[in-house]
């Protein structure tokens, strides 16, 4: 029987990318990356390959033989032929770099001499969506045990402006109708919701300021956080002024434009406190943009560096400044001003602007219902800060501790905890994360220690050592999520009677526990068996790839997007992965999911050559198929620790990827000069954030609001927002002012019943 276990927070592991081609195989990648392979519904077996191959995400070479296909069995090790072993590198488990293990995928043999990799490989990525969606919110999946029940929807509701979206250009005979659009009936409840929306924010005066000095050279203006406009662009948009709006308990912000006519110097930009009319003053913080050249043929910022000091400007380019505010729990709700001026090096006031923040009478909740996992590799971070000549113990875990600290902030929870290198928890102060409300999730048995995989003794040890620290509260232990980091990613049998077998030693000492494998491959076993039927009495927290949840009718709609290992003849044989995965809900599993860079488009990864609103467009999708939570592979894969790089990756085993930023969500301080100017030789330590990661921690909180109106208004209600501006992973639009017109009109409705 199946163990059904406490459902807790899920960990984001990833693969260490896995490269190795054999006898009838195809360079496959995973967590960390993309892969190519077979076609599924050739085929009812599958190649079994051996074990212990070196893997890694770095480029490999792709090395494939004509090779019979082979029926893997419970124990096979060893596929038809001989493979080729390809060593490669991966990010260290150590306090230096060290090499892991990996395997690979069976592949079919291309009929051209394969490209040698430079990253993971990647189906060739589809066109960008330019569908508008109407859309009927698919059926309701059957009701997870964990979650709350929820009253009916209401009939009606919102959104009075028929939505446009994108998605990719249709292929020539194909339905002419969105298979996942509302029905008309649910369409006019959508409408008549969104009309009901009474709107509680109060208007702005939209006009400019006037400065006493003004400079006639410099234009200003505003725009949404989710439009990342590039440095050439000057043109501004109608926002003279900005009005910010935020639950309690939520960081939001926009975007502040500065342009000049002239190349200007000296220039200081200042940020009057945020004030109501009863003199309650909501916390702000200032960061600029720091640009990189060359992504897709423009100037685009991804890094947020805090402004702490005056900055030029170039002639005919555009600066960027996020203006973030913070609200608490407690903090008052309505309506907050304040005053933005640029002054000159003479001290002048040069040019001043108006910005209002509202905040809405109710409160996100401290632990979000979205949970997250993401690895923050140690190494990466001693290494950003300059110390990895100058360690010694104790000095890289309040490093850790302080990426960590930034991490959660931003809403993303990383695989180990503070103080728990390896997750061995040698130290008491690890409890304090183990208590935190706002911490979801954290690993066990990922990259433990090499001596804790020896042998079974070995492993024992580690978990109970693990087990007498965790088991003192309830809550730590439902946090827990056993992350194996040899079984993320399985590509064959062998691979998943490893995670079988570990299983049985975490069942053994720990009773009821949650169990969490990536999955990017499927295949099947046997007959009537796939990866994720051969696994169900011992996963139970699924986390695929996203490109899982297309269905055939999906692809015949939208072009290019990828079902390659769950074709026609799964969908078929195991019905929908929607529906199977809500089946597995339904008996107490949680469903995760997780992107890389692959596949790129038309579903949406975190490139930073994406449009910005996508980012969060993906945690909507994320709670119209009903998944609890996001893994991401990691936030400091830096190409240099030394320096800030776009990481373009623009061929994967000769398919084009063109991707910016994968597995980079935040910098290292150490790198930035100004930093080490004001802060010496080390620079400062810690994190710098980017634009990303703040659209990450926005997507997380719009699934909070969510979640919020479902409570309050009936399941189900979300999809009838949400499906307003996406249907699908390929289907959606990037109207920036239609994404705000729905984000606005759902905090009302929560508003109105809070």
């Amino acid at each position: 029987m199946k163990l059904r276990t406490r459902k807790v927070l899920r960990i984001t592991g990833l693969l260490t990318a896995i490269v190795l081609i054999a006898a009838a195989l195809m360079l496959s990648s995973g967590c960390t990356s993309g892969q190519t392979g077979p076609d599924p519904e050739k085929t009812d077996v599958v190649i079994d390959l051996p074990t212990d191959v070196p893997g890694t995400d770095a480029p490999a070479t792709d090395a494939v033989t004509d090779a019979p296909e082979v029926t893997a069995t419970e124990g096979q090790t060893e596929p038809a032929g001989n493979p080729t072993d390809i060593p490669a590198t991966d990010v260290p488990e150590t306090d230096r770099p060290t090499a892991v293990t990996g395997t690979a995928a069976p592949s079919e043999v291309p009929s051209e001499t394969p490209v040698p990799p430079t990253s993971e490989p990647d189906p060739t990525p589809g066109a960008t969506p330019t569908k508008a969606p109407t859309a009927t919110p698919t059926a309701t999946p059957a009701p997870t045990p964990t979650k709350a029940p929820t009253a009916t929807p209401t009939p009606a509701p919102t959104p009075t402006k028929a939505p446009t979206a994108t998605t990719t250009e249709k292929p020539t005979a194909t339905p002419a109708v969105d298979p996942n659009k509302l029905s008309d009936a649910d369409q006019a409840r959508a409408e008549n919701l969104l009309t009901s929306a009474t709107n509680v924010v109060p208007a702005i005066n939209n006009s400019a300021l006037t400065a006493a000095d003004e400079d006639n050279d410099i234009t200003v203006w505003f725009d949404h956080s989710y439009n990342n406009t590039p440095a050439d662009s000057t043109t501004p948009t109608e926002f003279k002024a900005y009005q910010i709006k935020l639950a309690k308990n939520e960081i939001e912000g926009c975007h502040f434009m500065v342009a000049s006519k002239a190349a200007k110097s000296g220039i200081t930009l200042e940020v009057s406190p945020f004030k109501d009319g009863s003199g309650n003053v909501l916390e702000s913080e200032i960061c600029y943009g720091w640009y990189f050249d060359g992504v897709d043929g423009k100037t685009v910022a991804d890094p947020i560096p805090v402004l702490e000091h005056e900055f030029d400007l170039k002639a005919n380019k555009s600066q960027m400044f996020i203006i973030k505010v913070i609200s608490q729990s407690d903090t008052p709700a309505g309506q907050y001003s304040a005053v933005i001026t640029l002054k000159d090096a003479g001290g002048n006031e040069i040019k001043k602007a108006s910005v209002y923040a509202y905040v809405w009478n109710f409160a996100l909740p401290v632990t979000s219902s979205c949970k997250t996992l993401t690895d923050l590799n140690e190494w990466a971070v001693i290494v950003g800060a300059n110390r990895e000549g100058t360690t010694q113990d104790g000095l890289e875990d309040d490093l850790y501790a302080l990426y960590y600290e930034y991490l959660l902030e931003n809403k993303m929870c990383c695989y180990t905890l503070p103080y728990a290198k390896r997750g061995q928890f040698w130290d008491s102060r690890v409890e304090q994360y183990l208590d935190d409300p706002r911490m979801t999730a954290y690993t066990l048995c990922w990259k433990i220690h090499p001596d804790a995989t020896q042998n079974d003794t070995y492993l024992r040890a580690y978990v109970e050592a693990a087990y007498n620290v965790v088991s003192k509260k309830q809550e730590w232990l439902d946090k827990a999520y056993f992350y194996p980091n040899e079984g993320d990613e399985p590509l064959s049998a062998a691979a998943m009677n490893k995670i079988k077998h570990y299983n049985s030693i975490y069942t053994e000492i720990f009773g009821a526990h949650k169990l969490i494998i990536p999955m990017h491959y499927n295949t099947n076993v046997s007959s009537g068996v796939d990866f994720f039927k051969y696994l169900e009495n011992d996963v139970n927290v699924w986390c695929p790839k996203t490109y899982f949840f297309n269905t055939q009718a999906d692809k015949a709609y939208t072009k290019n997007l990828y079902t390659n290992y769950y074709g026609a003849t799964y969908e078929k044989q195991y019905g929908v992965f929607k529906d199977r995965m809500a089946a597995q809900q339904a008996e107490g599993d949680e469903v995760w999911w997780y992107i890389t860079r692959f596949p790129h488009n038309p579903e949406i990864t975190l490139s930073i050559n994406d449009e910005s609103v996508k980012h969060r467009l993906l945690f909507w999708q994320q709670k119209l198929y009903d998944i609890d939570g996001f893994l991401y592979y990691m936030v400091n894969d830096w190409e240099n620790s030394k320096t800030w790089t776009k990481k373009y990756e623009h061929q994967v085993s000769g398919t084009v990827v063109d991707t910016y930023g994968n597995g980079v969500l935040i910098y290292p301080g150490g790198a930035l000069q100004e930093y080490i100017d004001k802060y010496g030789s080390d620079g400062y330590p810690g994190p710098i954030g980017s634009l990303r990661l703040e659209s990450v921690r926005d997507g997380v909180e719009d699934y909070d609001y969510f979640t919020l109106l479902d409570s309050l208004y009936g399941e189900g209600t979300s999809d009838l927002i949400i499906k307003q501006i996406t249907t699908s992973l390929g289907v959606y639009s990037t109207d920036t002012d239609l994404f705000t017109e729905l984000r606005t009109a759902v905090g009302n409705l929560i508003a109105a019943k809070s």
